[in-house]
């Protein structure tokens, strides 16, 4: 993969959940369900950041095995946080 296929995949990691968030929880779901959709769609995008991360850097296994372990373990926070402060946002300004 190439170093811009990565950025866009980080990029959509971080985008999608706010996206997500927004669209289901304002068509048929409630708050909670959206977000748990959202955050465990940014999830699994992180965790395939980190592989894609993996295959495209030189570096020793050990490092490797780290980094999508980390992604794995803790790939659910950023996501977490985006989509309370989407929820912030709409339930305050809209």
């Amino acid at each position: 993969m190439s170093k811009f296929t990565v950025t866009a995949l980080l990029l959509t990691a971080l985008a999608l959940p706010v996206v997500l968030f927004w669209q289901l929880g304002s068509l048929w779901l409630s708050a909670l369900a959206a977000g748990a959709i959202a955050v465990a769609a940014g999830w699994i995008l992180n965790v395939i950041w980190a592989y894609a991360t993996q295959a495209t850097t030189a570096q020793n296994s050990q490092t490797d095995n780290r980094t999508l372990k980390i992604a794995a373990a803790f790939g659910w926070v950023c996501p977490t946080v985006l989509v309370f402060l989407t929820w912030l946002v709409l339930r305050f300004f809209a």
